[in-house]
């Protein structure tokens, strides 16, 4: 009976290149043993180059869709799934299996095992984004029910860009400028008790679904901020996310009276992975300071989530967001507005004004004043704070920057007025 050792629980790339050797030389699914290798165990199975077996009769060509939803699966915690699998494929080439069938009780098992490491990875990311906006550990425990912790080593790196470790039951992973795994692990993360694996050793080869894109319900179901950034990781729904680094959400209290949303990230938002933290952002918090209110009182956030660039050099300079970016991302903005439901929506230059106003809105005529929106929330139209560093004279820099604090003054005094009425 021939015998395959895998590496660790989701070792995907030997599994599949067992699978296509052995399905090629016709070898049935209850003639192979399937084991997970201990600690000391050797190597992980390997063809013998010299074999040269016959090809299937249906011929083996899976799309690389499918190939992602046999990675998907491989992370069910079921010790079977390995041989499942193999039936599936070894099906599919020999026997005709259909994938629309939905009373074949392989196939059945399949949608079960995407369903339910579906449901572990998004709750693992949602814990790990609170973990993340939290900011006051390094280390989060978790027990996830399937074996998903390598497949979301990418969004995690993505998500955090702080040195962090995880630890499950059955692995643990960390990030501190690289990713690498530990072969054994325990609940109390004793450094000496674990064997690590070399940066990429851990990390699946040719995983064709390591990220799993949200749908409209993931978007609508969100009931925290925590919840909505983890699912707004993976967004997909417009072209900026292939050349950004990640998707910066935003942040601030859960319920802020006072709700920011700018343009877009820019360049060192995208590096760190936090809205306003660059120069026009730096620009923000002194000019917030300047109006009596503080960063952490308010919720700040951007119309488009992904950074839109152009190369100069070596340098990355910020592009204007097209039309169909900000409506990609309007969703995500008003699901932030669900969940934050502040007393007043502060918007910065065109771009937030347009998103938020769903009109074109010239920042001259609409700035300065205080006017209701649809959801009974106040609106308040102002500059970007990157207008004010583009301005080259010092006269016009000093005099915006002041006309620029006096709107804010305006939203602090009726967060004030707000807080007052609640009170009362």
């Amino acid at each position: 009976m021939p015998e395959v050792v895998l590496a660790h629980q989701v070792d995907f790339a030997t599994w599949r290149k067992a699978s296509s050797h052995f399905v090629r030389a016709g070898v049935l699914p209850e003639s192979i043993f399937w084991q997970v290798a201990q600690a000391g165990q050797g190597a992980a199975w390997s063809a013998e180059p010299a074999q040269n077996p016959p090809a299937p009769s249906q011929g083996l060509n899976l799309s690389r869709r499918f190939v992602g939803v046999l990675a998907q699966a491989l992370q069910a915690h079921d010790p079977e799934r390995f041989t499942i699998l193999y039936r599936i494929v070894y099906r599919l080439a020999y026997a005709g299996l259909a994938l629309t069938d939905t009373t074949d009780p392989d196939l059945l098992w399949l949608r079960q095992a995407l369903a339910a490491v579906r449901a572990d990875t998004l709750h693992f990311r949602e814990v790990f984004s609170a973990f993340t906006a939290q900011g006051t550990s390094d280390v989060l425990h978790c027990t996830p029910e399937h074996y998903i912790l390598e497949a979301n080593s990418h969004y995690c790196m993505e998500r955090n860009v702080r040195p962090w470790r995880v630890i499950a039951p059955y692995r643990r992973m960390e990030w501190a400028g690289g990713i690498r795994f530990a072969v054994g692990t325990d609940t109390q993360g004793d450094d000496a008790a674990v064997q690590w694996q070399a940066d990429g050793t851990g990390i699946w080869q040719g995983y064709g679904l390591s990220v799993l894109p949200p749908q409209r319900k993931d978007v609508e179901e969100a009931s925290n901020l925590a919840m909505l950034a983890a699912r707004a990781m993976e967004c997909r729904a417009c072209a900026l996310w292939q050349p950004a680094s990640r998707t910066v959400f935003g942040e601030g209290p859960e319920h802020a009276p006072i709700m920011f949303v700018g343009e877009q990230p820019g360049d060192q938002e995208d590096l760190q992975g936090r809205p306003f933290v660059g120069p026009a952002g730096q620009l923000l918090d002194r000019a917030l300071q300047d109006a009596g209110l503080h960063r952490d009182q308010i919720y700040v956030t951007n119309a488009v989530k992904h950074f839109h660039f152009t190369w100069n050099g070596t340098r990355r300079l910020h592009h204007k967001p097209e039309a169909e970016h900000v409506a990609a991302c309007h969703e995500w903005l008003n699901a932030e507005r669900r969940l934050v439901r502040p007393a007043l929506l502060v918007m910065l230059g065109a771009t937030a004004a347009q998103s938020v106003l769903q009109q074109p809105v010239t920042i001259s005529r609409t700035r300065s004043r205080l006017f209701p929106l649809e959801d009974q929330t106040q609106g308040l139209v102002t500059v970007h704070p990157s207008y004010l560093l583009r301005l080259r004279d010092e006269d016009s820099k000093q005099r915006e920057y002041a006309h620029f604090v006096e709107d804010l003054r305006l939203a602090a005094g009726y967060m004030m007025q707000h807080r007052n009425a609640e009170e009362g």
